[in-house]
């Protein structure tokens, strides 16, 4: 994916990405590189975090301008890493509808 597709730039030889969250509830990345330090990067974008639970499965993202987004919650989705297990709610976000491993939904709602 390109950097205009993606949004992100990684500079030097970045490998392996994580998602994680700091202290302060805020979006982290944090990217290995070959031969090199972790580098540590952090969302400049007004946006929430949400938690998921441990049986939680997916989440279908609404966003404000109709269209919607399927993520899969899973476990160690990262080669030889893991990523924190939340979703993040930026402003184009309406609504998320999370389903859990017995097919039980909760809908948490962004418009005021």
């Amino acid at each position: 994916m390109s950097i205009q597709q993606s949004g992100v730039y990684i500079p030097g030889d970045g490998k392996a990405l994580v998602k994680l969250t700091g202290n302060a509830g805020n979006y982290l990345v944090a990217a290995s590189h070959n031969k090199d330090v972790l580098k540590l990067f952090e969302l400049n974008q007004k946006s929430k975090i949400v938690k998921v639970n441990p049986d939680d499965a997916k989440a279908l993202i609404h966003f404000k301008d109709g269209t919607t987004e399927k993520e899969e919650l899973y476990y160690g989705s990262s080669f030889l890493s893991q990523s924190g297990r939340f979703i993040l709610v930026t402003t184009n976000v309406s609504e998320v509808e999370i389903t859990d491993n017995f097919g039980k939904t909760r809908k948490i709602s962004f418009v005021k």
